[in-house]
């Protein structure tokens, strides 16, 4: 019966269908198309080994546990010939699980025409898979137990490359399909994913999945058909296979009765269904049962057997109703997906031709003056970009969004001091002078970060204090708070830098790429030169800021001015904070400051004008400058730390003294709504002070003792009200301490303008232009470029037109 269908028309266009897929998958196209095939699967155990062997009429190896530890094509071919058997391996993957790029079907052994001869023939097949660094030899002439015992510990367990069996006989079937090895539990972790994502990747796409199932466990316990159902959802293209039937007993009609019922697809349905097969148990093998007497066996089996002789599906049952189902659905599947195997294949050619037409034409010049030419122009493009010009300004740009990232990690690091004791309340206030107010990293609340006050400096200061004259300050004191706020800086300027030379290196690379892509060979020695020229300098700019890191830890500057400017200013503002007097819009970001000019009239006209930010050389600057509100008047209420000064004090009256300051230079006064905090008044304030009530009276009295300062030759006119109270009041029993912070915090300021300039400044001297200015001669010393030698040397290099491929 089989001899006829070969003769047919289908027969003969089945034939040319496998054909195809077979040559195909021997050439590697299943790494670009999704041929069509059937692959086999089921648990450890499950008969999936009896099914393959009824289907190819081979014997294939036998062990305790797991008998297929790699994949294995059978190519069944029906022929009016005699039987024969080729094995072949295809080598798709390198030892480390890697797709080869080109693969490769070899002949293993010579033609086999006994098929007893074929399941030892399959062992060494499978020996030498696992065991590449073998001879192959060596393996075909090993028997059985030789072969263990060639065995070393670098064997593999399983492997993904694939054995090829191709048979041929009148008995045959037009039929392809591939014996994957049985998913397994109790390995290691790692084999157990091994194994299943092997299966995962095979039975995806046109694959017809031929599932094992023992009746012998319960089909939800099926891991394999679990798989099954995550690829292939709806059923669309899983076949079930039911197999060891006679290993049920005579007592499982019930669990004999399930199984009927998923056979005839009441239960877990199918597109294509299920179908049911009895194979020779081991006695049977070991008596030498023949194909012909195992389906006879079979089909007896099955007509006697209850329920299966009473099922209304006679054609589920038996290997050859198996076999005729998967010949016509692996043709089926081939037919339907030819169209777009031709499709794809037609786009694949085009992609390839079109490669091959971007190909550059030969090089007909000598190879030293090609190279140097391309060195050139390569270097003079990166030295553009090094310089940065109008339409070269990407690397330059990437640079100063880094710089702009390590100037703010290193602002945040700024001392964070409040001006109060330890449990005092204190008004919030930003860390930030009026200068650094538009910068969203500077102006943020001191209550942001934890923050050092009062209490804590002045223990610091007595910790510090050795063999010093009273009232002074150590050194050590202040040179040990600076080195604190300096203990991020290293990692910030790492990281800068870091990104700098990754930022670099990446566009370098991305050069090289566009000028040397054709040159494979040439690509990797450039990269190789490029990334040790890059280490050279980076050792060189490191060191550099090594250096400038190790002398910020010694305090010192010139630039005196600045740094007396800076203290001077953050010691007024922590007096300010100190006193009570912080108005809303000086803690206000957003806030537009305004110096007022303000006037006495006493005898002659004289005026305030507007102060500067600090003013050390002012004998009386001890108060905290305060720029007044647009507004025509301001509302402090100025808190004291020393407690109530001596009554005799002619300042001070019993009755309030609000001044008022007028943007005209010809009307000065104390506005009533500035009431002042004096010792004598009649409202404590949390520390002792008192604050006490305004009325015309005091007004006046404050308006003709600023008169008299003035006409006295005080140099008051150029401070605003704060500044005038504050230099007019006691000074603070922590002075010490706020001076202390004020001249860190000052400090912090020189030292963290000169960091933000310095190590850009390195960075791009030492790193950035020294590697555009030596790149060019760097590279023609290493490929010994103008040497008598030179085209010799650089002939050895792939200039060929094909080299790029």
């Amino acid at each position: 019966m089989t001899s006829d269908l070969s003769n047919t028309l289908y027969a003969s266009r089945r034939k040319e269908l496998l054909a195809l897929i077979n040559q195909l998958r021997a050439v590697g196209a299943q790494n670009d198309l999704d041929l069509p095939r059937i692959t086999v699967i089921g648990n450890q155990s499950a008969g999936k080994s009896s099914v393959v062997e009824a289907i190819s009429g081979i014997t294939v190896p036998r062990d305790a546990g797991t008998c297929t530890r790699c994949p294995m094509e059978c190519r069944l071919l029906s022929s009016t010939g005699p039987w024969t058997c080729r094995i072949s391996i295809r080598n798709e993957f390198d030892s480390g699980g890697n797709r080869l790029r080109e693969v490769s079907e070899i002949p293993f052994g010579e033609t086999i025409t006994d098929k007893s001869q074929v399941e030892l023939a399959l062992r060494r097949a499978q020996f030498s898979v696992l065991n590449p660094g073998i001879s192959q030899k060596a393996i075909l002439n090993a028997s059985s137990e030789e072969l263990k015992n060639m065995a070393t510990q670098k064997s593999t367990p399983f492997s993904k490359n694939v054995v090829c069996v191709d048979l041929e006989g009148p008995e045959l079937t037009d039929l392809s399909f591939i014996d994957l090895p049985g998913l397994i539990q109790n390995a290691e972790p790692d084999v157990v994913q091994l194994v299943e994502d092997m299966v995962v990747s095979h039975i995806g796409g046109n694959s017809l999945i031929l599932i094992a199932l023992p009746m012998t466990d319960d089909i939800e316990n099926q891991k394999a058909l679990l798989l099954a159902k995550k690829v292939d959802k709806e059923g669309r293209r899983t076949i079930g296979v039911l197999t060891k039937p006679d290993m049920l007993g005579t007592g499982s009609t019930k669990a004999a009765s399930l199984w009927l019922d998923v056979l005839e697809d009441r239960r877990h349905p199918l597109m294509h269904g299920y179908y049911c097969t009895r194979q020779p148990n081991d006695d049977e093998r070991c008596a030498g049962i023949d194909a012909d007497e195992a389906r006879a066996t079979e089909e007896k089996f099955f007509k006697t057997t209850t329920p299966w002789s009473k099922s209304t599906s006679p054609l589920r049952f038996g290997i050859k109703n198996l076999i005729s189902s998967l010949s016509r659905l692996l043709v089926q599947i081939i037919n339907d997906n030819l169209p777009k195997i031709r499709q794809d294949t037609s786009k694949q050619l085009s992609d390839c031709r079109g490669v091959l037409e971007r190909i550059p034409p030969p090089i007909s010049e000598e190879p030293a003056t090609y190279l140097l030419s391309l060195v050139t122009t390569f270097c003079s493009e990166f030295q553009t970009l090094v310089r940065g010009r109008a339409d070269s300004a990407e690397l330059i740009r990437l640079h100063r969004e880094t710089y702009g990232t390590f100037k703010k990690a290193i602002r945040k690091t700024a001392p964070n001091f409040v001006p109060c004791v330890a449990n005092e309340k204190v008004t919030d206030f930003n860390n930030c002078l009026p200068d650094e107010e538009d910068d969203a990293v500077a102006n943020v609340s001191v209550a942001a970060k934890p923050s050092m006050n009062l209490t804590d400096v002045k223990k610091h200061i007595d910790q510090s204090i050795t063999r010093e004259l009273p009232n002074n300050v150590p050194y050590e004191a202040k040179a040990s708070l600076i080195v604190r706020f300096q203990t991020t800086w290293p990692k910030a300027v790492d990281e800068c830098f870091q990104r700098v030379e990754d930022v670099t290196l990446k566009l370098l690379l991305k050069m090289v790429e566009e000028r040397f892509g054709r040159f494979a060979l040439l690509q990797s020695h450039i990269r190789n030169f490029i990334k040790t020229l890059i280490d050279e300098h980076k050792k060189k700019c490191k060191e550099m800021l090594e250096a400038a890191l190790e002398a910020e830890c010694m305090p010192y500057t010139q630039n005196g001015h600045y740094l007396e400017t800076s203290t001077q200013a953050w010691l007024n503002k922590y007096k300010a904070v100190r006193s009570g007097y912080v108005n809303d819009e000086e803690l206000d970001p957003k806030a537009k400051r305004q110096k007022w000019c303000a006037s006495a009239p006493v005898g002659k006209e004289s005026s305030f004008s507007p102060a500067p930010a600090t003013e050390s050389a002012n004998p009386f600057n001890f108060g905290a400058p305060v720029v007044a509100s647009t507004a025509a008047s301001v509302t402090v209420t100025p808190k004291s730390a020393w407690g109530e000064a001596p009554t005799s004090n002619a300042f001070f009256g019993a009755k309030p003294m609000p001044v008022s300051f007028s943007k005209s230079k010809k009307d000065f006064s104390m506005p009533a709504s500035i009431p002042v905090t004096l010792p004598n008044g009649e409202t404590a304030s949390s520390n002792g002070a008192k604050v006490i009530s305004t009325d015309e009276d005091t007004q006046k009295a404050l308006q003709e003792a600023i008169g008299l300062l003035v006409k006295a030759g005080l140099p008051v006119s150029s401070l605003n009200p704060t500044e005038l109270l504050g230099k007019l009041m006691p000074p603070d029993e922590y002075e010490k301490e706020l001076k202390v912070m004020a001249e860190v915090r000052g400090y912090f300021q020189v030292t963290y303008k000169r960091m933000i300039d310095n190590i850009p400044c390195f960075i791009d001297l030492l790193f950035v232009r020294k590697l555009g200015d030596t790149l060019q001669p760097f590279l023609i010393s290493k490929f010994g470029m103008g040497t008598p030698s030179a085209n010799e040397a650089l002939r050895e290099l792939p200039w060929r037109r094909s080299a790029w491929l």
